[in-house]
């Protein structure tokens, strides 16, 4: 506390001359002296009000001594500062007084000047330790204010960087409607995953343990796993055909064309032999052709299913390759283009080996994306984790083909989680949901062929993780 002026000063002797004395003196000077003649009398005083700077005698008969009353004064106001007399002074008494609080010691007889000295030196340092003690105050409540100004600021920066998040998320279903939601779901999935290991006791995973903030940076690299799909071309994200829009249906107007181009020929033929017009070899003839023309379009249509290609319909399609129709200059054109004839070709899916390379490119956009945010230390891997998420134990996942040491855990998790989605997801426009049953078939045999961590797999059907996204009412 600060100074207040006149500055109070107790004097405790039991010489009451002397204490007079020093009480008047110390009045002159302009402070507010009272004294005591025992210590009792003295912590009464103390008790009701605060002196700055108390001189005591060392022995007072009777009560308390100096050493026991500064003691005491301490314990009833530890701002007090003491100052011992005594006439029996000795080198050994000293320094047992100051070891034991007091701020100084005085040895009797003194001048007046030794008193008026010995308090100016104690009121400096009474104003120094109180300055002290202000300014540690301050320090602490500005430390306090600075510290909830960083955590308000902490707050603010981690919900910004969660809007961001959310928002990233909103463009990558933006950009394809068709698996809306699809990121969510794996990032409850993997997160489900990581704590189901963390409550594995045993195993190859018994010793893994993420804790809060690791489960974050995997929630934040699954949510934003397939964020590189924003680089690939819509056309090819959303494909649900091997041929689609105005190219398809260009090769139906053209077999339809060509129906009437063939009866067209024959028409002309016909006459050019002087034969008649016959309405019913016509229509014989028209019938023909239309259903030639209608199994070449199922053809077509077969073909361009994104299931797996039967071989009988793959040798049918050589039948497509001679086909001819005649363009409106004139001149005669085959009737599919060579590279439409080698999409209907494609074994398995929509893509051809071109479009899906531009769509597995989507991982490495991710990478590059995620690389130039300035992470913190917690959430630092985040794009590695990411970016291995389509990486395969054995060498056959991409983009890098890592093995299986090279492949981090979080990342394995993913590729489980990453894969039961897809497989039931059911707004997939080139393909139908797989039933739950199928769908943990297909993952335990990529687990057999090492394509999947058979250890992961194996937490995520013990923990049933996979029915934190079967939607309410479903039954697993």
């Amino acid at each position: 506390m600060p100074l207040t002026q006149p500055v109070p000063i107790l004097i405790v002797d039991d010489e009451a001359d002397l204490r007079n004395l020093l009480v008047e003196a110390l009045q002159d000077q302009g402070y507010a002296a009272e004294g005591a003649e025992g210590g009792a009398q003295a912590l009464a005083l103390v008790h009701d009000k605060h002196f700055p700077v108390i001189f005591t005698d060392l022995n007072m008969p009777g009560g308390l001594s100096g050493l026991e009353l500064l003691r005491a004064v301490h314990n009833e106001d530890p701002q007090s500062i003491g100052i011992l007399m005594t006439g029996y002074a000795t080198t050994e008494s000293a320094i047992q007084a100051l070891k034991r609080g007091a701020y100084d010691f005085i040895q009797k007889p003194f001048k007046l000047a030794e008193i008026e000295a010995s308090l100016e030196r104690a009121l400096e340092h009474y104003r120094l330790v109180r300055e002290n003690e202000e300014y540690q105050k301050n320090l602490e409540r500005m430390v306090e204010t600075r510290t909830q100004e960083i955590l308000g600021l902490k707050n603010d920066i981690e919900r910004l960087f969660e809007g961001f998040v959310n928002a990233s998320v909103t463009a990558i279903e933006a950009r394809d409607p068709s698996t809306s939601g699809h990121s969510s779901r794996v990032a409850d999935l993997t997160v489900g995953l990581a704590e189901a290991v963390n409550a594995t006791p045993n195993g190859p995973y018994g010793a893994i343990e993420f804790n809060a903030l690791q489960l974050r940076e995997i929630r934040y690299a699954s949510l934003l796993h397939d964020f590189g799909k924003v680089g690939v071309r819509e056309q090819v994200l959303v494909k649900a055909k091997k041929i689609e829009g105005d190219r398809l249906e260009s090769i139906y107007q053209r077999l339809h064309q060509r129906t009437l181009e063939t009866m067209r020929d024959r028409l002309l033929d016909a006459w050019s032999k002087g034969h008649s017009f016959d309405h019913d070899t016509v229509g014989g003839f028209l019938n023909q052709q239309e259903e030639e023309t209608q199994r070449l379009m199922e053809l077509v249509r077969r073909s361009n299913e994104p299931t797996v290609l039967p071989q009988e319909v793959a040798q049918e399609l050589n039948l497509l390759g001679d086909l001819t129709f005649q363009h409106w200059t004139g001149d005669r054109r085959t009737l599919i283009e060579p590279n439409d004839l080698d999409l209907l070709r494609i074994a398995k899916g929509s893509l051809s080996e071109s479009e899906r390379e531009e769509i597995q490119n989507h991982v490495t956009y991710t990478y590059r994306f995620l690389s130039q945010i300035p992470w913190t230390k917690e959430l630092a891997g985040v794009p590695g984790i990411a970016w291995a998420h389509h990486e395969r134990l054995n060498g056959k996942g991409y983009p890098r083909q890592l093995l299986e040491p090279d492949i981090p855990v979080q990342s394995k998790l993913m590729a489980v989680t990453d894969v039961y989605d897809a497989l039931t997801a059911a707004d997939r426009p080139y393909k139908a949901a797989v039933s739950l049953e199928r769908s943990l078939d297909i993952l335990a045999q990529e687990a057999k062929v090492n394509l999947l961590d058979s250890e992961v797999l194996k937490i995520f059907l013990e923990a049933r993780i996979y029915e934190r996204t079967i939607p309410q009412g479903r039954t697993p």
